[in-house]
């Protein structure tokens, strides 16, 4: 019984963390998923809420499959549970360990079923003071950098006390976020126990603290019984505070003030089958619940009609305001640029300057916010489906910095099989170039009106002498990327890929020689490109651009060591479908002539990896051949894919597990049993046969779709 319990309530409190995410048209105030809970009561005015359902038989499923009895046979794992338990409950009395099982029991049973958490209206802007104070923080040393300092404690103090400052400056706006918690009872009786125990213990708040009696006690909310607990900052030592770093003597007063006004109220109790707890300024967002249309009949639920009568264990929503909230830039250029200026004012800089910092700040925000995502309400849902357990997410941000226009070409240049591969497509790569180049421009302006007058007068002048050397090979590298890059990455497809067939039956003349090959992980960046001659251009004439640059320093260096380097071209060799250049490391070929890290350039792609072998094998299409990307459905139109192939891991993995078996000394398995624990675990681990997932657009939606397959020993 303490296992189970302590299982399900350690399962529960993990779910609890998970909040499935990320959707149009309007819907009627009907569940739109046909799934009987929470979602038919939260209140419509809600900004985010997760619901994680079926708790219990979903740690059923794990406790009762043949993976989980045969891991649970082991004698490893056996004594860890032991270990656990004795960590727990080693110490307690009898009847303390009665008590602590107990406490284990009805947490058990409360997370068993449903777990609802949701934050009420005025949770985004609760959450939006902190968040700002946060930012003044980060953005502080600006403030100093453009007066010339540049002292470490001195950035750390501004930003401590800017952090102060601006939430001494909202503290108007200061307020206790709404927080719903709500746990589904099958006995209510359980819920009933708990709060009684609650209730005997009011009393004991008044006594401990006189100023706080009459604070805590029973209420009728919602037709049924809650009880409450009341404050006021005015119950608090607010006067004592004589004093806060950086704040002046008025604004500590209104600050001092507005905390005594600050109120916080927590409730708890049952409506129907539900255990409610809450908190928040007050208990308005409790008392609506039951009260108009709830959460259900906002038209971003509409998607999650498509998934109506599927075995649903979670939902998620965020609503647009509740994730703007978590933009540190704000929500609109004028805001953005209006958090720089105020730092620009704090510099003191002459007027002349401040406007035309200001001017450039204000066509800056501009020009970068058309980049900016512009940011929409997420709603998802996560089922168990005969693949396996799938979750879809709807997206409503528009503006996204990917392109789901076409299929992902570059999935048939992953090798077949990895282990882990993650790509996307992104767009608009010549405007975003012609952007920084042109801020870079501006930035380094300022760089030399206000950071080269404070540099040491001894270094000043081989300092300006450097710069304007470097100067027309900076402007060469622009010119190469412009003309030569940026056409080349018109594709804009990006990857990264984890494979592990490079097999080798002795690694190092250090390790005896494996009766089987042994694979070593893979890994290789992939980059689409539109043009292999013009690419090939771009990079050669980046390291001709280095090594003057090089060169050029050379000239201000008196030890003579710059003199001495220079990026030499690399070696090429000839693949089936491209070509590899790389530079031999004579300390590989020690380990195994097998590595060799170099970069490949294809038809359609670029990509680094450390074999020639892989390289080989990236060049050569093949369709993704694994159990799981079978089920992703990657022909249609994409903008983002990842896996994870566990089948492949293992396919790593086991050989290397053999061997080490090989070299094990003589009669540690007989004495411990060693591989048929080692052997199990690893079977264990292979239920988990991998992850995929997509994310396209659909009917004017962003939607990332997953499946995770397990499939459970035979």
């Amino acid at each position: 019984m303490f296992k189970r319990s302590i299982a399900i309530a350690l399962s529960a409190s993990c779910l609890s963390f998970l909040l499935f995410s990320l959707t149009n048209k309007s819907i009627a105030a009907e569940n739109p998923i046909k799934t009987t809970c929470a979602i038919d009561w939260i209140p419509k005015a809600t900004t985010a809420f997760g619901i994680m359902l079926k708790n219990k038989e979903q740690l059923d499923l794990i406790l009762n499959s043949k993976a989980y009895k045969k891991l649970a046979e082991l004698g490893g794992t056996k004594m860890l549970i032991e270990k656990f338990n004795e960590g727990y409950t080693g110490n307690l009395q009898e009847d303390e360990k009665k008590q602590f099982n107990q406490i284990l029991a009805t947490a058990g049973e409360i997370f068993s079923h449903e777990v609802v958490i949701a934050t009420g209206p005025n949770a985004p802007k609760s959450l939006g003071s902190i968040i700002s104070a946060l930012t003044a923080g980060q953005m502080a040393p600006l403030t100093l950098l453009m007066q010339g300092n540049f002292d470490q404690d001195a950035i750390s103090k501004a930003q401590g006390e800017s952090i102060i400052q601006a939430l001494v400056e909202s503290s108007k706006d200061l307020k206790v976020p709404e927080l719903l918690l709500a746990f589904k009872l099958k006995n209510k009786k359980t819920g009933e126990e708990l709060i009684k125990k609650l209730e005997d213990k009011l009393p004991m708040i008044g006594t401990a603290e006189p100023k706080l009696k009459g604070a805590a006690k029973k209420e009728k909310i919602l037709g049924t019984d809650f009880l409450t607990l009341k404050l006021k900052g005015s119950m608090f030592p607010i006067e004592g505070i004589d004093q806060i770093p950086g704040v002046e003597e008025g604004q500590l007063k209104k600050f001092k003030v507005d905390l005594a006004k600050m109120t916080f109220a927590a409730a708890i109790g049952i409506k129907d089958d539900y255990l409610i707890v809450t908190m928040g300024p007050d208990l308005t967002y409790l008392s609506s619940i039951g009260k108009g249309d709830s959460i259900a009949s906002i038209k971003e639920m509409a998607p999650l009609a498509k998934h109506a009568g599927k075995n649903i264990i979670g939902m998620q929503y965020y609503s647009k305001e509740f994730l703007e909230t978590a933009q540190s830039y704000g929500s609109n250029p004028e805001e953005a640029s209006n958090q720089v200026k105020e730092l620009i004012a704090g510099a003191n800089l002459p007027k002349d300057i401040s406007k035309r910092i200001e001017k450039d700040v204000d066509a800056l925000t501009k020009e970068a916010f058309e980049f900016a995502p512009k940011i929409g309400a997420r709603v998802g849902v996560t089922f168990l489906s005969n693949k396996g357990c799938e979750s879809a997410n709807y997206d409503f941000t528009s503006n996204m910095p990917i392109d789901g226009s076409k299929p992902l070409g570059l999935l048939q240049n992953f090798g077949g099989s990895p282990i882990f591969a993650t790509m996307l497509r992104g767009k608009d790569v010549e405007k975003a170039w012609n952007f920084f180049s042109k801020w870079g421009a501006v930035g380094y302006g300022y760089f030399n009106e206000f950071a080269i007058p404070n540099i040491p007068a001894d270094q000043k002048e081989p300092v300006t002498a450097f710069l304007k050397k470097l100067e027309p090979t900076i402007a060469k590298l622009a010119k190469i990327t412009a003309s030569d890059l940026i056409p080349a990455m018109k594709d804009a497809q990006i990857a990264f890929v984890l494979d592990g067939k490079l097999g080798s039956k002795q690694w190092s003349a250090m390790l005896p020689k494996s009766k089987k090959d042994l694979y070593v992980p893979e890994p290789a960046f992939i980059l689409g490109i539109s043009d292999a001659a013009k690419f090939s251009a771009a990079i050669k004439g980046y390291r001709e651009g280095i090594n003057q640059i090089i060169k050029d320093a050379a000239g201000f260096d008196p030890t003579g060591t710059l003199s001495a380097i220079k990026i030499p071209a690399p070696e090429e060799k000839t693949l089936k479908e491209g070509k590899a250049y790389f530079y031999p490391i004579p300390m590989l070929e020690d380990i195994n002539k097998k590595l060799q890290p170099g970069a490949v350039v294809g038809p359609n792609f670029s990509a680094i990896t450390f074999s020639f072998e892989h390289a080989e094998r990236l060049l050569n299409k093949t369709p993704l051949t694994s159990e799981v990307a079978k089920l992703a459905g990657i022909e249609k139109n994409l903008a983002g894919f990842c896996i994870f192939d566990n089948t492949a891991l293992m396919g790593m993995i086991n050989p290397w597990v053999e061997f080490g078996f090989e070299m094990m000394p003589p009669g540690i398995d007989e004495a411990f049993g060693v591989k048929k624990q080692v052997k199990t675990f690893f079977e264990v681990l292979g239920t988990c046969k991998g992850t995929v997932c997509t994310t396209f657009m659909e009917d004017g939606i962003w939607v990332n779709h997953s499946i995770s397959v397990w499939k459970d020993l035979e």
